[in-house]
């Protein structure tokens, strides 16, 4: 873009004094389409630009308008939808501040000593080396990870066996994001079963025994009934027995949130159980099938150098596959359904 703009402001330089803006103009869209491809249209585009910058007076609506048509010619053959429309806007500002670098060049107090011709390379070339940014938008991609996201959620007083497990299960989505395609289901399968097990392991995390130790309850337990065995008086016996079971109820209330905590971490481990063998499997039938043509065409070349020009195919093999597969799905889903039922804090307590 910046030789671009060069050789078009040197070229138009005797032709108008505004060559360095309409040089520069032309020079981002010849690079745009030398680099992207769809040069005619997109020096087309630039045409109607220059021809609006030479005939209308300069004025920042004129400008903007220029650097519009401009951006929506180097956004020829880039991505589309709401990426496309940031590339435009992103292109469209670009644009403006390099027209505004020529035309803050060319007319400073620190150029005016400069020949004509000087000024229009430096600014028309000033001009194609900001324009490289209205490209930058067609080779960004912004990605969210979900994973990561989840984790980032992970309490820092998660229990350790815990947050084990869910570094875990992190590792095996890292292999997955490596070993699968984007649009493979079990790529999705197994994003959707770490995220079910982190999300798992960030609300067991608000799940806390308050209140005293069981040391304290058990105390307090002798203590009531050493009192409720020594009052004389009926309503002192029916109250201290009313705080005994209240104390009965506070143990078995934590026994029942450790039960709780117990089948969630138990869960935790088949869930990520699952996804390991799920990922291995599925690593290994891969590999399998990466060496089957190789052996097929060994059996083959045996079998036509045996007289034997007939083959039976056999189906064993793929159907053994399918359905090794599909019990590790059912074993994965049925897995990532158990942990639902752990996803509020009310079922761990």
């Amino acid at each position: 873009m910046t030789c671009g703009a060069l050789g078009f402001g040197l070229a138009l330089h005797p032709l108008t004094p505004m060559a360095a803006v309409a040089g520069g103009i032309l020079g981002i869209a010849a690079g745009a389409g030398l680099a992207h491809g769809k040069l005619v249209w997109r020096l087309t585009v630039a045409g109607s630009a220059v021809f609006a910058w030479l005939a209308l007076a300069p004025s920042w609506p004129v400008l903007v308008g220029i650097s519009a048509i401009l951006a929506v010619g180097l956004a020829l053959g880039g991505p589309r939808g709401l990426r496309g429309v940031v590339g435009v806007l992103v292109g469209a500002v670009s644009v403006l501040v390099a027209i505004w670098c020529a035309l803050r060049i060319g007319g400073a107090q620190q150029t005016a000593a400069w020949s004509p011709l000087g000024t229009t390379a430096v600014s028309a070339a000033a001009m194609g080396l900001v324009g490289v940014l209205a490209t930058l938008p067609r080779h960004i991609t912004i990605g969210f990870d979900p994973i990561r996201a989840a984790v980032r959620r992970l309490p820092a007083s998660l229990d350790r066996e815990v947050r084990e497990l869910c570094d875990r299960s992190v590792a095996i989505w890292t292999t997955a994001r490596q070993r699968f395609e984007d649009d493979d289901a079990g790529r999705q399968l197994v994003r959707d079963g770490v995220l079910r097990a982190l999300e798992v392991a960030t609300r067991s995390a608000d799940v806390k025994l308050p209140g005293a130790t069981d040391g304290d309850l058990e105390t307090r337990m002798r203590d009531l009934d050493q009192r409720v065995a020594a009052a004389s008086d009926p309503e002192v016996r029916t109250q201290y027995q009313a705080a005994r079971s209240a104390l009965d109820d506070q143990q078995r209330y934590r026994n029942h949130i450790r039960q709780g905590h117990a089948r969630l971490v138990a869960r935790l481990h088949n869930h990520v159980a699952a996804l390991e063998k799920f990922e291995l499997a599925v690593t290994g039938l891969a590999a399998a099938r990466a060496g089957a043509p190789a052996l097929a065409r060994t059996a083959r070349s045996t079998d036509l150098q045996a007289g034997r020009t007939e083959v039976p195919a056999s189906r064993s093999e793929s159907f053994a596959e399918e359905a090794l597969l599909a019990e590790l799905l059912h074993d994965v889903t049925a897995s990532g359904d158990a942990l639902a039922e752990l996803e509020s804090v009310d079922s761990l307590v």
